[in-house]
């Protein structure tokens, strides 16, 4: 097989220049923003145009090439005040215990996606081989690509799969993200809206769950895109094993992270543009999903345990 996905590798440096693949022009355009500074990192980053693994990258090579900050903290400081709901304090402390080993936070970056690439296959394989033969896995959102690899694996698994893909709104990133890179490489994918999932639960058309998480603690739950907690109880209602695709958890009460709370104006994004509308709105942008409605947590550095 020889299956790609430019969600994979979603921001990459280049001759002190970082692009970022805009996210939000997929999947009719692949467009890359070129980022030259600080603050265009943060609009990058506010305009939702990367996440998930992007906006690690991100962090990592502005960490690397901006020099408004005397070390990793003050950037993730200036992040935080972007995207709170993300722990880029936890990867702050990563890139400076390697300067005090006397790594370069490039260098650093470069390792950090060289070892997530591969313990990302490992995972993939893992998971796969803990699904039914004939997966017909339920998603949401975007995991950058690891979709892909764990098709690789079911079908040399000598098994069968085919993704029910959630739309997730507003930003519609697994119909313009996951849908999208799925069909791209042939992959079996239908999409369903996001209200739709519990009827095909209930009817038979969902095995088994997978999803991302944005963080993780060590009492298995997670934060992930809204709308997992939706799903994951629903699954329990039917009995529906729902696997997490995590790394890096952290001893922490994660009831008292800050929920990101988006513009409301972001919920009418599918009105047009030339079109007037007067309305307010409510965007919670992660749901909590604690152990209990979790089957397992395939965790990116101990993915067997």
């Amino acid at each position: 097989m020889s299956l790609f996905s430019p969600l994979l590798f979603p921001v990459y440096c280049r001759e002190n220049i970082i692009f970022v693949l805009d996210e939000t022009a997929l999947p009719f355009d692949e467009n890359y923003v070129k980022v030259g500074k600080l603050s265009e990192a943060l609009d990058v980053l506010g305009q939702m145009k990367t996440r998930s693994l992007g906006q690690v990258l991100l962090f990592f090579y502005s960490c690397a090439l901006f020099n408004e900050a005397e070390n990793a903290y003050g950037i993730a400081e200036e992040f935080l005040k972007i995207r709170p709901t993300f722990d880029f304090m936890f990867i702050a402390g990563m890139i400076e215990k390697q300067k005090e080993r006397g790594v370069k936070p490039i260098d650093a970056a470069k390792f950090f996606i060289d070892h997530f690439d591969k313990t990302r296959r490992t995972r993939a394989k893992v998971l796969a081989g803990q699904l039914p033969q004939d997966a017909k896995i339920a998603t949401v959102c975007n995991v950058n690509g690891e979709l892909i690899y764990l098709y690789e694996e079911l079908i040399s698994a000598g098994k069968k799969c085919e993704f029910i893909v959630c739309e997730t709104r507003p930003y519609l990133q697994g119909t313009r993200l996951t849908f999208w890179e799925l069909t791209k490489n042939d992959i079996p994918a239908r999409l369903c809206c996001d209200n739709q999932i519990s009827w095909i639960m209930k009817n038979g058309g969902v095995n088994c769950v997978v999803t991302g998480a944005d963080r993780a603690s060590v009492k298995g739950d997670i934060i992930n895109k809204i709308g997992t907690y939706a799903i994951s109880r629903a699954a329990h209602e039917f009995g529906i094993p729902f696997y997490a695709l995590t790394q890096y958890p952290r001893d922490i009460d994660i009831d008292t992270i800050k929920i990101e709370l988006r513009p409301a104006n972001e919920v009418f994004m599918y009105i047009d543009n030339d079109k007037i509308f007067h309305g307010d709105a409510l965007y919670p942008c992660f749901d909590v999903v604690k152990g209990e409605y979790i089957t397992k947590s395939v965790d990116l550095n101990n993915p067997g345990k």
